[in-house]
């Protein structure tokens, strides 16, 4: 089963810490929340109640690390019996109940507990904001200054955008979503990574690999899907993001596994609705939205509360319907803006950066690194290149030469072009139906029968 992680949804500006009132014991901090404040210290054992998308969920765990300058609470939890570092995002945690205090720090008077702020030594006397990038008059080898931590420090919050364009499996592959991440870890834990989406679909197999790399990546940052086109394979893709969010004219749905309402069936399917269900249930989505996606005959409605605004879902299989008809037993489910965003299952509808900006929590929109741009562009190009060169070598190896060595000689050139691209680009090369393995063993032959027949001419 893929590992999954339990990951807050959202991410406000970094609240300020608070003077410690009489009330609080000297070496706690005031952590705000979205709606009130926690007073508690690294250490503490706690249950926290956290708001996804669709859902609240809580869990059990230790406080390991009170990050106020980037709205972050790091804990260690239990997840299939191993214990994880789980960071989650102050604006997304509803409330924090203490279960236990800390223990009193060790050493000498006055030292505070590794992780927690240093105080005056008097109760009620305001504390340092941990986590702050504090300079540490260094740089790294591309000239960017250095926290203390050896982590890079960013000018203001931003964000990091990686276009995810085109076929699932083709263009948009996991492979620059792990590369995009790598370099927000440049950065320290908590970047905020938007995933610019508009892709008709693909591979739904290729959906495996991505859900194991966002699992991974959302255990360190905030990931955001924005989304203009987001089908099949590229829906599942977005329902694995913390948020969220659509243009006016944005589709995402239809997760179908070929084509048609009810598509495939047996072994096959029920891995997938299983297994990517199951993440996307894990994620604060009910598994209902995802399995009306897959199949048309799970029809879905939904009844929002005109007070609370409070939406139940309901399918098919539960009975009575609600009052909002989503998807019918002919088409497979597919929200648009508006519709995803009443029923809360987008979290905003933004046309411009600057727009999705403020649905971020952000004063401004600002990128603090271009990494993700260039990468997508780069293997654009290095697609779009491979499928031109492919069609062109197939091309040449349709015209004949003067003479069999000459037209041996042209054949063993684009033999070895064809496979030089099954290597750089092996996305575009299967897509066009190259066979590393059996060109190299037509050009072993071809090779092989060139030579003979210039050893016969000599």
């Amino acid at each position: 089963m893929i590992a999954t992680t339990l990951l807050a949804v959202s991410l406000a500006l970094a609240p300020a810490l608070a003077p410690l009132p009489q009330s609080g014991k000297a070496g706690q901090q005031q952590v705000k929340l979205a709606s009130g404040s926690w007073w508690g210290s690294v250490g503490d054992r706690v249950e926290i109640a956290v708001k996804e998308q669709l859902a609240t969920r809580t869990v059990t765990a230790t406080v390991t690390k009170i990050d106020l300058d980037k709205g972050i609470l790091t804990v260690e939890t239990e997840v299939n019996g191993k214990k994880v570092a789980r960071p989650m995002f102050l604006s997304s945690i509803v409330s924090i109940k203490t279960l236990g205090a800390a223990p009193a720090a060790s050493g000498a008077a006055g030292s505070p507990a590794a992780g927690t702020a240093p105080t005056s030594g008097k109760a009620g006397a305001p504390t340092a904001a941990p986590g702050a990038q504090k300079p540490s008059g260094k740089t790294d080898k591309e000239g960017y200054p250095l926290d203390e931590n050896g982590f890079r420090i960013a000018p203001k919050k931003g964000v990091f955008v990686l276009p995810w364009k085109g076929g699932v499996g083709q263009t948009a592959r996991n492979e620059e979503m792990d590369l995009v991440a790598a370099e927000a870890d440049k950065w320290g834990p908590g970047q905020i990574i938007v995933l610019d989406i508009d892709s008709p679909g693909g591979l739904v197999t290729e959906i495996f690999e991505i859900s194991k790399s966002l699992g991974e990546i959302r255990k360190r940052h905030r990931v955001v899907a924005w989304v203009r086109e987001a089908i099949s394979a590229a829906a599942c893709t977005s329902m694995h993001c913390d948020e969220i969010y659509f243009r006016t004219v944005g589709a995402l749905g239809a997760s179908t596994m070929i084509a048609g309402a009810n598509t495939v069936y047996g072994p096959q399917l029920d891995a997938f609705k299983n297994e990517i269900g199951a993440v996307i249930e894990q994620n604060g989505r009910p598994r209902m939205v995802f399995e009306a996606m897959v199949l048309a005959k799970a029809i879905l409605t939904y009844t929002k509360d005109p007070v609370t605004g409070k939406v139940t879902w309901h399918d098919k299989i539960t009975g009575e319907p609600g009052e909002v008809v989503l998807s019918d037993a002919k088409d497979n489910l597919v929200f648009k803006a508006s519709n995803a965003l009443d029923s809360g299952f987008s979290k905003g509808t933004a046309d411009t950066e600057e727009e999705l900006g403020k649905l971020l929590g952000l004063p401004e929109w600002y990128e603090v690194s271009d990494y993700g741009r260039k990468i997508a562009a780069a293997f654009q190009k290095l697609f779009d290149d491979c499928e031109k060169d492919v069609d062109y070598q197939i091309g040449r190896a349709n015209i004949p030469a003067a003479t069999p060595v000459e037209q041996a000689a042209k054949e063993i050139q684009i033999l070895e072009k064809l496979i030089s691209w099954c290597k750089r680009c092996p996305p575009c090369a299967m897509g066009k139906g190259l066979d590393q393995e059996r060109l190299e063993q037509q050009l072993k032959e071809l090779r092989k029968r060139l030579a003979d027949m210039r050893r016969q001419q000599n």
